[in-house]
Protein backbone atom coordinates (compact mmCIF):
# COMPACT_ATOMS: atom_id res chain seq x y z
CA UNK A 1 0.00 0.00 0.00
CA UNK A 2 3.07 2.24 0.17
CA UNK A 3 2.92 4.34 -2.98
CA UNK A 4 6.40 5.00 -4.40
CA UNK A 5 7.51 8.17 -6.12
CA UNK A 6 6.62 8.41 -9.79
CA UNK A 7 3.28 6.61 -9.60
CA UNK A 8 1.34 9.74 -8.64
CA UNK A 9 1.64 13.25 -10.00
CA UNK A 10 3.41 15.67 -7.64
CA UNK A 11 0.21 17.70 -7.67
CA UNK A 12 -1.67 14.84 -6.02
CA UNK A 13 1.07 13.36 -3.83
CA UNK A 14 2.46 16.61 -2.44
CA UNK A 15 -0.96 18.28 -2.59
CA UNK A 16 -2.25 15.72 -0.10
CA UNK A 17 -0.32 17.73 2.48
CA UNK A 18 -3.22 20.18 2.45
CA UNK A 19 -5.15 17.54 4.39
CA UNK A 20 -2.36 15.61 6.08
CA UNK A 21 -0.46 18.50 7.67
CA UNK A 22 -3.56 19.93 9.41
CA UNK A 23 -4.36 16.39 10.59
CA UNK A 24 -0.89 16.20 12.16
CA UNK A 25 -1.41 19.58 13.82
CA UNK A 26 -4.80 18.60 15.23
CA UNK A 27 -3.44 15.21 16.34
CA UNK A 28 -0.57 16.89 18.19
CA UNK A 29 -2.96 19.20 20.01
CA UNK A 30 -5.43 16.41 20.84
CA UNK A 31 -2.82 13.90 21.96
CA UNK A 32 -0.92 16.46 24.01
CA UNK A 33 -3.81 16.49 26.47
CA UNK A 34 -3.51 12.77 27.26
CA UNK A 35 0.24 12.19 27.23
CA UNK A 36 1.65 10.95 30.52
CA UNK A 37 4.09 8.40 31.92
CA UNK A 38 1.86 5.54 30.72
CA UNK A 39 0.59 6.70 27.32
CA UNK A 40 3.96 7.93 26.00
CA UNK A 41 5.77 4.53 26.10
CA UNK A 42 2.57 2.79 25.01
CA UNK A 43 2.34 4.90 21.84
CA UNK A 44 6.05 4.30 21.14
CA UNK A 45 5.57 0.54 21.48
CA UNK A 46 2.51 0.52 19.21
CA UNK A 47 4.29 2.61 16.56
CA UNK A 48 7.22 0.19 16.60
CA UNK A 49 4.79 -2.71 16.35
CA UNK A 50 3.10 -1.12 13.31
CA UNK A 51 6.50 -0.69 11.66
CA UNK A 52 7.30 -4.35 12.32
CA UNK A 53 4.11 -5.90 10.94
CA UNK A 54 4.38 -3.73 7.82
CA UNK A 55 7.58 -5.67 7.03
CA UNK A 56 5.60 -8.89 6.63
CA UNK A 57 4.48 -9.31 3.02
CA UNK A 58 1.78 -11.90 2.42
CA UNK A 59 0.66 -13.33 -0.93
CA UNK A 60 -2.75 -12.06 -2.01
CA UNK A 61 -5.02 -12.72 -5.00
CA UNK A 62 -3.70 -11.34 -8.26
CA UNK A 63 -0.16 -12.62 -7.81
CA UNK A 64 0.89 -9.63 -5.70
CA UNK A 65 1.67 -9.06 -2.03
CA UNK A 66 0.25 -6.87 0.74
CA UNK A 67 0.74 -6.28 4.46
CA UNK A 68 -1.08 -5.34 7.63
CA UNK A 69 -0.65 -1.89 9.25
CA UNK A 70 -1.99 -1.95 12.82
CA UNK A 71 -3.52 1.53 12.81
CA UNK A 72 -6.89 0.45 14.20
CA UNK A 73 -5.22 -1.29 17.15
CA UNK A 74 -3.58 1.98 18.20
CA UNK A 75 -6.85 3.85 17.69
CA UNK A 76 -8.80 1.37 19.83
CA UNK A 77 -6.38 1.66 22.75
CA UNK A 78 -5.20 5.28 22.58
CA UNK A 79 -7.67 6.96 20.24
CA UNK A 80 -7.54 7.74 16.49
CA UNK A 81 -5.53 10.95 16.87
CA UNK A 82 -2.75 9.02 18.61
CA UNK A 83 -2.84 6.56 15.72
CA UNK A 84 -2.38 9.45 13.28
CA UNK A 85 0.90 10.40 14.96
CA UNK A 86 2.18 6.86 15.59
CA UNK A 87 1.53 5.47 12.11
CA UNK A 88 2.70 8.68 10.41
CA UNK A 89 6.03 8.55 12.19
CA UNK A 90 6.50 4.89 11.24
CA UNK A 91 5.69 5.68 7.59
CA UNK A 92 8.01 8.70 7.46
CA UNK A 93 10.92 6.71 8.87
CA UNK A 94 10.19 3.85 6.48
CA UNK A 95 10.44 6.24 3.53
CA UNK A 96 13.56 8.07 4.74
CA UNK A 97 15.60 5.10 5.96
CA UNK A 98 14.26 2.04 4.14
CA UNK A 99 12.83 3.36 0.88
CA UNK A 100 9.39 1.92 1.65
CA UNK A 101 7.09 4.47 0.01
CA UNK A 102 8.24 7.57 -1.85
CA UNK A 103 9.53 10.77 -0.25
CA UNK A 104 7.20 12.91 -2.34
CA UNK A 105 4.41 10.47 -1.50
CA UNK A 106 4.82 10.79 2.27
CA UNK A 107 1.80 13.07 2.61
CA UNK A 108 -0.56 10.83 0.65
CA UNK A 109 0.73 7.60 2.19
CA UNK A 110 0.19 9.09 5.65
CA UNK A 111 -3.27 10.27 4.63
CA UNK A 112 -4.27 6.79 3.46
CA UNK A 113 -2.74 4.69 6.23
CA UNK A 114 -2.41 7.09 9.17
CA UNK A 115 -5.61 9.15 8.81
CA UNK A 116 -8.26 7.27 6.83
CA UNK A 117 -7.39 3.78 8.09
CA UNK A 118 -7.48 4.41 11.87
CA UNK A 119 -10.52 6.69 11.75
CA UNK A 120 -12.61 4.26 9.69
CA UNK A 121 -11.45 1.38 11.88
CA UNK A 122 -12.03 3.26 15.12
CA UNK A 123 -15.54 4.52 14.39
CA UNK A 124 -16.56 1.09 13.08
CA UNK A 125 -15.25 -0.34 16.35
CA UNK A 126 -17.20 2.21 18.39
CA UNK A 127 -20.39 1.53 16.42
CA UNK A 128 -20.20 -2.24 16.93
CA UNK A 129 -18.90 -2.17 20.50
CA UNK A 130 -21.54 0.37 21.58
CA UNK A 131 -21.72 0.33 25.39
CA UNK A 132 -20.30 -3.17 25.83
CA UNK A 133 -17.92 -3.61 28.80
CA UNK A 134 -14.28 -2.82 28.01
CA UNK A 135 -13.15 -6.37 28.74
CA UNK A 136 -15.95 -8.10 26.82
CA UNK A 137 -15.51 -10.41 23.82
CA UNK A 138 -17.75 -8.06 21.82
CA UNK A 139 -14.99 -5.45 21.83
CA UNK A 140 -12.52 -7.99 20.47
CA UNK A 141 -14.85 -8.74 17.55
CA UNK A 142 -15.57 -5.04 17.07
CA UNK A 143 -11.85 -4.26 16.90
CA UNK A 144 -11.24 -7.03 14.35
CA UNK A 145 -14.12 -5.93 12.10
CA UNK A 146 -13.12 -2.28 12.43
CA UNK A 147 -9.54 -3.11 11.42
CA UNK A 148 -10.79 -5.14 8.43
CA UNK A 149 -12.88 -2.24 7.15
CA UNK A 150 -10.25 0.39 8.01
CA UNK A 151 -7.46 -1.09 5.91
CA UNK A 152 -9.92 -2.02 3.16
CA UNK A 153 -11.02 1.62 2.95
CA UNK A 154 -7.38 2.71 2.74
CA UNK A 155 -6.73 0.14 0.01
CA UNK A 156 -9.75 1.34 -1.95
CA UNK A 157 -8.50 4.91 -1.69
CA UNK A 158 -5.07 3.90 -3.03
CA UNK A 159 -6.78 2.14 -5.95
CA UNK A 160 -8.74 5.30 -6.76
CA UNK A 161 -5.63 7.49 -6.51
CA UNK A 162 -3.63 5.23 -8.83
CA UNK A 163 -6.57 4.75 -11.19
CA UNK A 164 -7.12 8.49 -11.64
CA UNK A 165 -3.59 9.09 -12.95
CA UNK A 166 -4.10 7.91 -16.57
CA UNK A 167 -7.38 9.85 -16.66
CA UNK A 168 -5.97 13.14 -15.40
CA UNK A 169 -2.35 13.10 -16.56
CA UNK A 170 -1.49 11.91 -20.07
CA UNK A 171 0.81 12.99 -22.90
CA UNK A 172 0.44 11.80 -26.48
CA UNK A 173 -2.03 9.18 -25.34
CA UNK A 174 0.31 7.74 -22.72
CA UNK A 175 -0.05 7.95 -18.95
CA UNK A 176 2.57 10.19 -17.33
CA UNK A 177 2.42 8.39 -14.01
CA UNK A 178 0.65 5.17 -12.99
CA UNK A 179 -0.64 3.53 -16.19
CA UNK A 180 -3.25 1.44 -14.36
CA UNK A 181 -6.78 2.77 -14.85
CA UNK A 182 -9.64 2.68 -12.37
CA UNK A 183 -10.92 -0.56 -13.89
CA UNK A 184 -7.65 -2.25 -13.00
CA UNK A 185 -6.45 -0.42 -9.89
CA UNK A 186 -9.64 -0.42 -7.80
CA UNK A 187 -10.48 -4.15 -8.21
CA UNK A 188 -6.83 -5.09 -7.69
CA UNK A 189 -6.55 -3.15 -4.43
CA UNK A 190 -9.93 -4.28 -3.14
CA UNK A 191 -9.34 -7.93 -4.01
CA UNK A 192 -5.87 -8.02 -2.52
CA UNK A 193 -7.13 -6.58 0.75
CA UNK A 194 -10.57 -8.13 1.21
CA UNK A 195 -9.19 -11.59 0.44
CA UNK A 196 -5.81 -11.16 2.10
CA UNK A 197 -4.33 -8.22 3.97
CA UNK A 198 -7.60 -7.10 5.58
CA UNK A 199 -8.11 -10.56 7.07
CA UNK A 200 -4.63 -10.48 8.60
CA UNK A 201 -5.16 -6.90 9.83
CA UNK A 202 -8.40 -7.92 11.52
CA UNK A 203 -6.78 -10.93 13.15
CA UNK A 204 -3.77 -8.95 14.42
CA UNK A 205 -6.01 -6.24 15.87
CA UNK A 206 -8.49 -8.62 17.49
CA UNK A 207 -5.70 -10.68 19.06
CA UNK A 208 -3.99 -7.50 20.21
CA UNK A 209 -7.10 -6.32 22.03
CA UNK A 210 -7.71 -9.80 23.46
CA UNK A 211 -4.12 -9.93 24.68
CA UNK A 212 -4.43 -6.56 26.41
CA UNK A 213 -7.75 -7.55 27.99
CA UNK A 214 -6.22 -10.65 29.51
CA UNK A 215 -2.67 -9.59 30.33
CA UNK A 216 -2.74 -5.79 30.65
CA UNK A 217 -6.33 -4.71 31.36
CA UNK A 218 -4.96 -1.67 33.15
CA UNK A 219 -4.09 -0.15 29.78
CA UNK A 220 -7.72 -0.39 28.71
CA UNK A 221 -9.44 0.45 31.98
CA UNK A 222 -7.20 3.35 32.96
CA UNK A 223 -7.50 4.91 29.49
CA UNK A 224 -11.25 4.49 29.05
CA UNK A 225 -11.82 8.24 29.24
CA UNK A 226 -9.75 8.54 26.08
CA UNK A 227 -11.44 6.00 23.84
CA UNK A 228 -14.68 4.84 25.39
CA UNK A 229 -16.02 7.37 27.85
CA UNK A 230 -15.78 7.19 31.62
CA UNK A 231 -19.21 5.60 32.15
CA UNK A 232 -18.44 2.40 30.20
CA UNK A 233 -18.28 -0.61 32.57
CA UNK A 234 -15.06 -2.59 32.76
CA UNK A 235 -16.66 -6.03 32.86
CA UNK A 236 -14.64 -9.25 32.82
CA UNK A 237 -12.50 -10.72 30.07
CA UNK A 238 -13.14 -14.11 28.50
CA UNK A 239 -12.07 -17.14 30.53
CA UNK A 240 -10.85 -18.97 27.40
CA UNK A 241 -7.04 -19.45 27.66
CA UNK A 242 -5.10 -17.09 25.39
CA UNK A 243 -3.29 -19.90 23.59
CA UNK A 244 -6.62 -21.51 22.61
CA UNK A 245 -7.96 -18.25 21.20
CA UNK A 246 -4.76 -17.57 19.26
CA UNK A 247 -4.59 -21.13 17.91
CA UNK A 248 -8.23 -21.21 16.81
CA UNK A 249 -8.07 -17.78 15.20
CA UNK A 250 -4.78 -18.53 13.47
CA UNK A 251 -6.00 -21.85 12.08
CA UNK A 252 -9.22 -20.21 10.90
CA UNK A 253 -7.36 -17.46 9.04
CA UNK A 254 -4.96 -19.97 7.45
CA UNK A 255 -7.89 -22.06 6.23
CA UNK A 256 -9.66 -19.02 4.77
CA UNK A 257 -6.49 -17.81 3.04
CA UNK A 258 -5.83 -21.32 1.72
CA UNK A 259 -9.32 -21.50 0.22
CA UNK A 260 -8.99 -18.06 -1.37
CA UNK A 261 -5.52 -18.95 -2.62
CA UNK A 262 -6.73 -22.12 -4.32
CA UNK A 263 -9.77 -20.40 -5.83
CA UNK A 264 -7.75 -17.54 -7.29
CA UNK A 265 -5.11 -20.00 -8.47
CA UNK A 266 -7.64 -22.09 -10.38
CA UNK A 267 -7.24 -25.00 -7.97
CA UNK A 268 -3.54 -25.38 -8.79
CA UNK A 269 -1.35 -25.25 -5.62
CA UNK A 270 1.52 -24.05 -7.80
CA UNK A 271 -0.55 -21.00 -8.76
CA UNK A 272 -1.83 -20.10 -5.29
CA UNK A 273 -3.21 -16.55 -5.21
CA UNK A 274 -2.49 -16.31 -8.93
CA UNK A 275 1.27 -16.20 -8.28
CA UNK A 276 3.90 -18.38 -9.92
CA UNK A 277 5.33 -20.31 -7.00
CA UNK A 278 7.61 -22.27 -9.33
CA UNK A 279 9.68 -19.08 -9.61
CA UNK A 280 10.63 -19.40 -5.93
CA UNK A 281 14.05 -20.96 -5.34
CA UNK A 282 13.10 -23.32 -2.54
CA UNK A 283 16.70 -24.35 -1.99
CA UNK A 284 17.59 -20.73 -1.24
CA UNK A 285 14.50 -20.45 0.94
CA UNK A 286 15.68 -23.45 2.98
CA UNK A 287 19.08 -21.82 3.50
CA UNK A 288 17.38 -18.54 4.47
CA UNK A 289 15.18 -20.36 6.99
CA UNK A 290 18.26 -22.02 8.46
CA UNK A 291 19.92 -18.63 8.82
CA UNK A 292 16.78 -17.24 10.47
CA UNK A 293 16.59 -20.20 12.87
CA UNK A 294 20.23 -19.78 13.95
CA UNK A 295 19.80 -16.04 14.52
CA UNK A 296 16.57 -16.65 16.44
CA UNK A 297 18.24 -19.18 18.74
CA UNK A 298 20.86 -16.56 19.61
CA UNK A 299 18.94 -13.27 19.66
CA UNK A 300 15.60 -14.17 21.24
CA UNK A 301 17.03 -15.66 24.48
CA UNK A 302 19.61 -12.86 24.55
CA UNK A 303 16.85 -10.25 24.40
CA UNK A 304 15.04 -11.97 27.27
CA UNK A 305 18.11 -11.90 29.50
CA UNK A 306 19.43 -8.39 28.79
CA UNK A 307 16.24 -6.35 28.50
CA UNK A 308 14.94 -4.50 31.59
CA UNK A 309 12.11 -6.25 33.43
CA UNK A 310 9.43 -3.70 32.51
CA UNK A 311 9.95 -4.26 28.75
CA UNK A 312 11.31 -7.82 28.87
CA UNK A 313 8.22 -9.55 27.44
CA UNK A 314 7.31 -7.01 24.79
CA UNK A 315 10.97 -6.51 23.79
CA UNK A 316 11.53 -10.24 23.38
CA UNK A 317 8.38 -10.54 21.26
CA UNK A 318 9.52 -7.66 19.05
CA UNK A 319 12.92 -9.29 18.64
CA UNK A 320 11.29 -12.57 17.64
CA UNK A 321 9.01 -10.82 15.13
CA UNK A 322 11.92 -8.91 13.57
CA UNK A 323 14.01 -12.08 13.31
CA UNK A 324 11.32 -14.01 11.43
CA UNK A 325 10.40 -11.03 9.22
CA UNK A 326 12.30 -12.50 6.20
CA UNK A 327 9.57 -15.15 5.97
CA UNK A 328 7.53 -12.47 4.23
CA UNK A 329 10.09 -12.42 1.42
CA UNK A 330 9.16 -15.92 0.29
CA UNK A 331 5.96 -14.74 -1.43
CA UNK A 332 6.59 -14.18 -5.16
CA UNK A 333 5.57 -10.95 -6.85
CA UNK A 334 5.47 -7.40 -5.52
CA UNK A 335 2.82 -5.13 -4.07
CA UNK A 336 0.40 -3.76 -6.63
CA UNK A 337 1.48 -0.31 -7.82
CA UNK A 338 4.97 -0.70 -6.37
CA UNK A 339 6.72 -2.32 -9.32
CA UNK A 340 9.93 -0.90 -10.78
CA UNK A 341 10.13 1.07 -14.01
CA UNK A 342 11.33 -2.12 -15.71
CA UNK A 343 8.23 -4.00 -14.56
CA UNK A 344 5.94 -1.30 -15.98
CA UNK A 345 7.91 -1.20 -19.22
CA UNK A 346 7.54 -4.95 -19.62
CA UNK A 347 3.77 -4.72 -19.09
CA UNK A 348 3.01 -1.57 -21.11
CA UNK A 349 5.93 -1.27 -23.53
CA UNK A 350 7.14 2.08 -22.19
CA UNK A 351 8.22 3.79 -18.98
CA UNK A 352 5.94 6.65 -17.89
CA UNK A 353 7.68 10.02 -17.58
CA UNK A 354 6.89 10.21 -13.86
CA UNK A 355 8.77 6.99 -13.15
CA UNK A 356 11.73 8.21 -15.19
CA UNK A 357 11.87 11.54 -13.35
CA UNK A 358 10.92 10.64 -9.79
CA UNK A 359 11.47 6.93 -9.13
CA UNK A 360 15.15 7.54 -8.27
CA UNK A 361 14.60 10.90 -6.61
CA UNK A 362 15.81 9.68 -3.21
CA UNK A 363 17.97 6.72 -2.22
CA UNK A 364 17.33 5.46 1.31
CA UNK A 365 20.39 4.15 3.23
CA UNK A 366 18.71 0.77 3.89
CA UNK A 367 16.66 0.64 0.71
CA UNK A 368 14.64 -2.57 0.52
CA UNK A 369 15.50 -3.37 4.15
CA UNK A 370 18.91 -4.55 3.00
CA UNK A 371 22.47 -4.19 4.23
CA UNK A 372 24.87 -2.28 1.94
CA UNK A 373 26.07 -4.16 -1.13
CA UNK A 374 29.47 -5.74 -0.55
CA UNK A 375 28.93 -6.28 3.17
CA UNK A 376 28.80 -10.02 2.50
CA UNK A 377 30.76 -11.91 -0.13
CA UNK A 378 30.58 -15.35 -1.67
CA UNK A 379 28.14 -17.39 -3.72
CA UNK A 380 25.29 -16.74 -1.30
CA UNK A 381 26.03 -13.04 -0.77
CA UNK A 382 22.62 -11.93 -2.06
CA UNK A 383 20.85 -14.44 0.15
CA UNK A 384 22.83 -13.39 3.22
CA UNK A 385 22.15 -9.74 2.49
CA UNK A 386 18.42 -10.39 2.18
CA UNK A 387 18.03 -12.67 5.19
CA UNK A 388 20.35 -10.94 7.63
CA UNK A 389 19.86 -7.46 6.19
CA UNK A 390 16.09 -7.72 6.61
CA UNK A 391 16.50 -8.75 10.23
CA UNK A 392 19.12 -6.12 11.06
CA UNK A 393 17.07 -3.38 9.44
CA UNK A 394 13.98 -4.65 11.24
CA UNK A 395 15.67 -4.44 14.64
CA UNK A 396 17.15 -1.04 13.80
CA UNK A 397 13.74 0.13 12.60
CA UNK A 398 12.00 -1.01 15.79
CA UNK A 399 14.51 0.89 17.95
CA UNK A 400 14.42 3.90 15.64
CA UNK A 401 10.64 4.20 15.45
CA UNK A 402 10.10 3.45 19.12
CA UNK A 403 12.84 5.82 20.24
CA UNK A 404 11.83 8.72 18.00
CA UNK A 405 8.12 8.40 18.82
CA UNK A 406 8.96 8.22 22.52
CA UNK A 407 11.18 11.28 22.30
CA UNK A 408 8.75 13.23 20.14
CA UNK A 409 5.74 12.56 22.36
CA UNK A 410 7.77 13.32 25.49
CA UNK A 411 8.73 16.64 23.91
CA UNK A 412 5.11 17.35 23.02
CA UNK A 413 4.08 16.56 26.59
CA UNK A 414 6.68 18.96 27.98
CA UNK A 415 5.27 21.82 25.91
CA UNK A 416 1.98 21.54 27.76
CA UNK A 417 1.84 24.27 30.36
CA UNK A 418 0.13 23.14 33.54
CA UNK A 419 0.53 24.37 37.11
CA UNK A 420 2.81 22.18 39.17
CA UNK A 421 3.96 20.15 36.14
CA UNK A 422 1.01 17.76 36.35
CA UNK A 423 0.84 15.58 33.23
CA UNK A 424 -2.27 13.65 34.11
CA UNK A 425 -5.05 14.23 31.55
CA UNK A 426 -8.09 16.02 32.86
CA UNK A 427 -11.29 13.95 32.80
CA UNK A 428 -13.09 16.22 30.35
CA UNK A 429 -10.33 16.15 27.70
CA UNK A 430 -9.95 13.16 25.42
CA UNK A 431 -8.16 12.17 22.23
CA UNK A 432 -11.36 11.33 20.43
Amino acid sequence: MHIPDGYLSPLMSVGAGVVTVPAWAIATRKVKAVLNHRTIPLLAIFAAFAFTIMMFNIPVPGGTTAHAVGGTLIAVVLGPWAAVLGISMALILQALFFGDGGVLAIFINCFNMAVVLPFVGYFTYRLIAARAPLLSARRVWAAGIGAFLGITAAGLLVGIELGLQPILFTENGRALYSPYGLGEAVPAMLLSHVLGASIVEGLVTALGVAYLQKNHPEYLTSLKNIVSGGDVPEGQSSRRPAWQTITLAGVGVLVVLLIFGLITGGGDPGRMFGADWSSVSWGDVAVMLLIVAVIAVVLVPLAWFILPKRIKKIGTWFTAIAVIAPLGLIAPGFAYGEGSAEDVSQAFGYVPKGLQDFSHLFSAPFSGYNVPVGFFNGSNSNLWQVAIGYEISGLVGILLVGGIVYGLTALIARTRQRPGGDTTPTPEVSAR
